[in-house]
């Protein structure tokens, strides 16, 4: 899967969540999407920031193969 595709997947999910969270008339059900919304960034933010801290590697080790 292409890095575009993945994003638009994570989009998809968290835009899914948000709409449910949004619909939901009990507050339970909306605090139980809300929650579960935050849950996904926080994953998806570790990720992101994992996949970009593993190139900025890539290209420090390739300067120092050079």
């Amino acid at each position: 899967m292409s890095k575009e595709q993945e994003l638009q997947v994570m989009m998809k999910r968290l835009n899914n969540l948000a709409n449910s969270a949004n619909k939901a008339k009990d507050k339970g059900m909306k605090q139980i999407w809300s929650d579960k919304w935050h849950t996904l960034v926080k994953t998806y933010a570790q990720k992101i920031q994992k996949d970009q801290t593993f190139k900025e590697n890539v290209k420090l080790n390739e300067r120092l193969n050079d």
